[in-house]
């Protein structure tokens, strides 16, 4: 009789001492950074589907059940997700999610900075970065409450919040990730620090190997559809020479066109970037009765297979791209 209810006990706690831990993710390309460091022994739970823009995205009940049910949240930051702000903060996550722009040791562009001289912002490492992430809380507040008002999207002022085209900081987002899935599984946390090694090699290896790769192509000019870029053409020393929208959902009027295809013939443009999230219409009609060559950009791996390798098969999609339209 002990050992039938002894096998009932065992029966009826296990499903709980095996539960994972379950992190829900904000965005695609976060996606792939957790996955790399928590392989099988965590669940993960994407908000934004990966054919959809966070530029745009609107929260559905399904969402916030991920966020309520998540031990932790991983996503970009106010300036890209500010639909996540008040859905965080209700459901009492917003102290304990892993907020990549706010990680101490990331390097950020400033969208103005970038706007006057296609330089970084200060490319700080953030060991003053106590004060630093009040201003950009209360910056990114602020724009997060213009966003609600006038539906427009981030606003292209302050960070740039693409941070996962840069490798180096693609990295910092890794040693958060492990540090907190090693603390909410201690059991498997030299499972998580193996991952985290191996995830190091792979992007020290390929970042060397797409660098390689772009240096063929690093002095040909070329416009983006948005302005999401510049921590992947700065990385690699790539050559922008403008874009069609600061803000993708805002389409450009006639002088911007006219501008556009000024700044083509001036700086003798190769090619014009769409990308798979939005109409590429506005490029088509861009390059009428031009000799310009026009590729797709995917700046959040949409196609990219979710595994281990994720992030590494992202960035050579991305970097095979810009080299499809540039040779």
């Amino acid at each position: 009789m002990n050992k039938v209810f002894f096998a009932l006990g065992v029966s009826v706690l296990s499903p709980l001492a095996l539960a994972k831990p379950v992190i829900a993710t904000s965005v695609k390309p976060v996606s792939m950074i957790v996955a790399a460091i928590a392989g099988d022994k965590a669940e993960i739970q994407q908000i934004v589907s990966s054919t959809a823009s966070p530029h745009d995205f609107a929260m559905r009940p399904s969402d916030l059940k991920k966020i309520i049910n998540a031990d932790t949240v991983v996503w970009v930051g106010e300036s890209l997700e500010g639909f996540l702000e008040k859905p965080l903060e209700n459901a009492g996550k917003e102290k304990s999610s892993i907020e990549w722009l706010a990680l101490e040791g990331m390097k950020l562009h400033n969208f103005a900075q970038e706007h006057d001289d296609h330089e970084p912002h200060a490319g700080e490492h953030h060991d003053e970065h106590a004060a630093h992430a009040g201003e950009h809380h209360d910056e990114h507040a602020a724009h997060a409450g213009e966003h609600h008002d006038d539906h427009e999207g981030h606003d292209h002022t302050g960070i740039d919040p693409h941070v996962w085209l840069s490798p180096d900081n693609a990295l910092v987002l890794a040693k958060a990730v492990t540090v907190r899935l090693a603390s909410l599984d201690s059991a498997n946390a030299a499972y998580y620090q193996g991952n985290l090694a191996a995830f190091e090699k792979g992007l020290s290896a390929k970042d060397a190997e797409i660098r390689q790769a772009l240096n063929k192509v690093n002095t040909v000019p070329y416009i983006v559809f948005h302005d999401g870029y510049s921590y992947f053409e700065q990385h690699y020393g790539l050559q922008n020479a403008g874009e069609i929208t600061v803000s993708p959902e805002r389409k450009p009027g006639a002088k911007k066109v006219a501008e556009i295809r000024r700044e083509i013939e001036e700086h003798k443009v190769q090619c014009v970037f769409s990308e798979p999230q939005f109409s590429p219409a506005i490029v088509t009609t861009l390059l009428e009765g031009s000799n310009v060559k026009t590729a797709s950009l995917d700046p959040l791996g949409g196609e990219v297979k979710m595994g281990s390798n994720a992030y590494f098969a992202f960035l050579d999609n991305l970097s095979g791209q810009f080299l499809s339209c540039l040779r």
